[in-house]
């Protein structure tokens, strides 16, 4: 063979092996942040907090819920966000009120987080989704609606088990 055909071998052989190579370690990084993305990003159905001991009223309610502030009502505490803000006392006597400063200055901490979702009567009202003990007696809870009320949460929504479908 003439050294030219020897030159001309070598770059061909040359140009064959310069393919580029895909490596699938820069791929699979790639779509590992893609797929977090979409996830963090995602906005679905709000998601509320599970609490152990918490037993929940069941209803029929098939509206799903929308993303604000969570009030966990536990037969012990009363919780914001998953915090605890004070401990529950029920009062012995009936009809008698609880001190609710705690949640009071929380809530107006909260107000201004949380954008109003409509106004009533020239006032801005938010949302929260209270997550009651169904075994809190209802004085309790309507003295902390009446919290909520005047702290501009106006639009309140109760957390329930959804019904089980019957078979029958």
């Amino acid at each position: 063979m003439k050294i030219s055909q020897i030159r001309r071998h070598k770059r061909k052989q040359a140009l064959k092996s310069n393919t580029a190579r895909l490596t699938l370690t820069s791929l699979i990084d790639i779509f590992t942040l893609l797929v977090c993305f979409l996830l963090v990003g995602f906005q679905g159905e709000a998601q509320i907090p599970s609490i152990k001991g918490l037993a929940l009223p069941i209803s029929s309610s098939y509206a799903p819920p929308e993303s604000s502030l969570t009030l966990v009502v536990t037969p012990t505490e009363i919780r914001v966000n998953e915090k605890v803000i004070q401990r529950l006392d029920v009062p012995a006597a009936e009809g008698a009120t609880m001190d609710f400063t705690p949640l009071i200055t929380t809530l107006a901490q909260q107000a201004l987080r949380f954008k109003p979702s409509q106004v009533v009567n020239g006032t801005p009202e938010r949302t929260v989704i209270i997550l009651a003990d169904q075994n809190i007696p209802y004085a309790t809870l309507h003295q902390i609606m009446m919290v909520c009320s005047q702290q501009h949460f106006g639009r309140i929504a109760f957390a329930v088990n959804k019904e089980a479908k019957k078979n029958a």
